[in-house]
């Protein structure tokens, strides 16, 4: 029920005592690229606590929302809770198609602005084609947030930025977890104690889909991948439709559940394969695996072939569940390989360089070509041009590998760097990781440590994180 003009007013005041804090420019982009600190106080000041988890709103390259959460209490104005709080930086519209310009607001806040008595954080925001996000989902232990949760172990809950209130979305379910909107915000994925849940917003009911762990959802909220005894799986599921007599429209399971990370034989992989991510509309899942066999049988991963040349180290891997409809036809391809080849010569192996150290966390982009993931190689480079690969050595890098359609190859560059250009030696001091990517990769965001650059000033010992600008992105 919508609240009256009086308590909205009386709403919005106290939410902006709460959450709310003017924040001038992070960074302005000078150039076609530049990283840019995304946690810092007003006026560009240090953060006082530790921020991770960056999280974009998947509205193609507009972005309008940008969420990490934190433990620093000087984001905003009175934030005395001493909590981890979920925060968001709303951009200005004032601003260029780069800058940072824009107000931080705390999102993880109760009734009237009732800052949250429990840790909150993993923000996840809706977002697609012709439509304004306004919804942040994240999961909390705080028991004031909103009617319905009064114990402290974790629960989902979603922020409605349009109608500036909070509403559970696990009730009744204990230690829900790992909280992942579609692009519409009617459907949100969990986990609780080994089962895979999705709660229908719009029907308000909850629906268990699967057994498994870490889940994510495709934007168009028609499927999740998630984990299971060290393999990956996809569960599709639809709403279908049926009348109020009958019980009314209700989530269905679309189909068998589908073994991801199995090769093009169908075996499964022999290896852990973890941290699966999906694009807008199931057609690709991203994962992290040990596995050797995975590009076995068929014609291998694209420009690597059938043999897995690091042996068991973590690699990123991107399994096609659709190859009729999506834009490639390959089984398997593996995001930690650069090939190094140019779009008048798919075929070409200038690079031809896997990983030599372990690569983790994958993030994938709404159309599934670009994925952005952080590693220890030392080796990954975009061309031959680029002489050291790797300036800062074994500290862990954010890697972006783009396989777009029409060249049909994957390239990887490094893009956890300063304000040089992507190829120069600019290298950071500290480990880059966790990283995020825009649905469009204009943007890809990291948790970082390094320190005394691109505007840091809390030291080495208060991860921040980061923006990096990559361009307009493609399709503009």
């Amino acid at each position: 029920m919508d609240l009256t003009s009086t308590r909205r007013a009386a709403v919005l005041a106290c939410a902006a005592l709460a959450g709310l804090a003017a924040v001038a420019a992070h960074g302005q982009v000078n150039g076609d690229r530049q990283t840019m600190i995304l946690s810092a106080a007003p006026g560009g000041g240090a953060a006082d606590g530790d921020s991770d988890n960056i999280a974009f709103s998947q509205d193609n390259r507009r972005i309008k929302y940008i969420a990490f959460d934190s433990s620093a209490s000087n984001l905003v104005p009175n934030d005395t809770n001493g909590k981890r709080d979920v925060f968001v930086l709303v951009r200005s519209k004032r601003g260029d198609h780069a800058s940072l310009a824009g107000r931080i607001i705390r999102v993880s806040v109760g009734p009237r602005g009732r800052q949250a008595n429990g840790d909150s954080r993993l923000p996840s925001i809706d977002g697609q084609t012709g439509e304004n996000p306004h919804c942040i989902v994240f999961e909390s232990r705080a028991t004031n947030l909103a009617r319905g949760d009064r114990s402290p172990d974790w629960d989902i809950y979603l922020y409605d930025t349009r109608k500036k209130r909070t509403i559970l979305v696990s009730p009744g379910i204990k230690d829900a977890r790992t909280g992942v909107v579609d692009g519409e915000c009617e459907l949100v994925t969990f986990e609780s104690r080994g089962r895979i849940y999705v709660r229908a917003l719009h029907l308000r009911k909850t629906y268990r889909i699967a057994r498994g762990t870490n889940p994510d959802q495709a934007t168009n909220g028609k499927g999740v991948a998630y984990e299971r005894n060290g393999q990956i799986y996809y569960q599709a599921y639809f709403e279908k439709f049926r009348s109020k007599k009958k019980g009314g429209p209700y989530i269905k399971k679309n189909g068998r559940e589908r073994l991801v990370s199995a090769n093009a034989r169908g075996r499964r992989g022999n290896g852990v394969s973890k941290n699966p991510t999906v694009d807008d509309n199931g057609w690709y899942v991203a994962f992290e695996s040990t596995a050797t066999n995975l590009c076995e049988g068929g014609r291998g991963c694209p420009g690597l072939g059938t043999v897995d040349r690091n042996g068991p180290i973590s690699d990123i891997f991107r399994r096609n569940l659709n190859p009729r409809r999506a834009p490639t036809k390959e089984h398997m391809a593996m995001a930690s390989y650069s090939q190094g080849c140019t779009a008048k010569n798919p075929g070409a192996k200038t690079v031809d360089e896997q990983g030599n150290g372990p690569s983790n966390n994958p993030a994938m982009t709404g159309a599934g070509e670009n994925i952005v993931f952080d590693s220890e190689a030392t080796n990954l480079r975009q061309s031959p041009s680029i002489r050291v690969a790797d300036g800062n050595g074994p500290v862990r890098d954010v890697f972006y590998w783009n396989f777009p359609r029409k060249r049909k190859c994957g390239n990887v560059s490094r893009e956890s760097r300063g304000e040089g250009a992507r190829g120069t030696e600019d290298t950071l001091n500290g480990d880059a990781v966790r990283p995020a990517a825009s649905n469009r990769a204009n943007f890809i965001g990291f948790t970082s440590t390094l320190s005394g650059q691109v505007g840091e000033l809390n030291g080495p010992a208060i991860p921040d994180v980061f923006v990096r600008y990559l361009g307009a992105g493609p399709g503009s």
